[in-house]
């Protein structure tokens, strides 16, 4: 495995010194760190209809916690946040991350007016191509935002809906369009290719086309799930094209030759 960034990570469940020393066993140089917003004890109030995942947290505990577990020499920290992309929330959750360190922004789309789709059951055939649709157009309204340095898991909306769009490689290749105009890379998703690569195989084609930025996150909640798909994701993406992977330090754009 030659892939040596991981930027999608979360802590409360373990910890960022634990994830840290899981990243550095399988020799990951660059370790991004992105807690959930609706984690953070500032942010909670405006998102409470999100499920937490773990122990709650302030800003400030949270940066202390990453730059802590940074002082590891083997490994190169960088301090993330995942954020809830909801249109008429956008305003006041972009409001409690002034101030802060981050290096990256991670832009995600968890709900569709409303609807947390990750929950979804027993669907119909005419909702869930609904639900698409609507997932493609908030995804290309983060990307446009300019809140965000990647949008991440652009295919998750299969979690629960299997009720694919004929168009979808036209909705892919219109986001990658996008991504690249913006210069906000597109997500390939660890948990999302470990259960539906063939869907990630064709988001990474799309952006190959566009010459669209990528980042690599294995969306690890735990420290056992770092780098849980890179083996899949590196031949994925070589079969591509692609051959450069970015990261962000300070919110300034890198690219790793893989």
């Amino acid at each position: 495995m030659s892939i040596a960034s991981d930027f999608h990570n979360h802590i409360v469940r373990s910890s960022a010194q634990q994830m840290v020393e899981a990243a550095r066993n399988k020799d990951i140089r660059v370790l991004g760190l992105s807690e959930h917003v609706f984690q953070m004890r500032e942010a909670h109030p405006h998102l409470l209809h999100m499920p937490l995942e773990g122990r709650m947290l302030t800003y400030a505990d949270y940066v202390e916690e990453v730059q802590a577990a940074g002082k590891n020499r083997d490994v190169e920290v960088r301090l993330g946040l995942e954020v809830d992309f909801i249109p008429e929330q956008n305003e006041v959750i972009q409001s409690t991350l002034q101030g802060l360190p981050w290096d990256f922004l991670i832009g995600s789309v968890h709900e569709v007016d409303g609807v947390l789709f990750e929950s979804l059951h027993d669907l119909e055939r005419a909702k869930g191509e609904r639900l698409w649709s609507r997932y493609y157009t908030l995804l290309r309204a983060a990307v446009r935002s300019g809140y965000f340095s990647v949008v991440s898991h652009p295919v998750r909306m299969r979690s629960t809906n299997p009720y694919l769009p004929a168009n979808l490689d036209e909705e892919l290749e219109q986001l990658a369009a996008d991504a690249a105009e913006y210069d906000v890379a597109l997500e390939i998703n660890g948990y999302d290719t470990l259960t539906y690569i063939n869907l990630v195989r064709r988001l990474a084609r799309a952006c190959a086309k566009h010459h669209t930025a990528i980042s690599v996150g294995s969306d690890a909640h735990n420290p056992t799930q770092v780098t849980q798909a890179h083996h899949y994701i590196e031949p994925l993406l070589r079969e591509a094209g692609i051959t450069s992977i970015r990261t962000w330090r300070q919110r300034v754009p890198e690219e790793m030759a893989f």
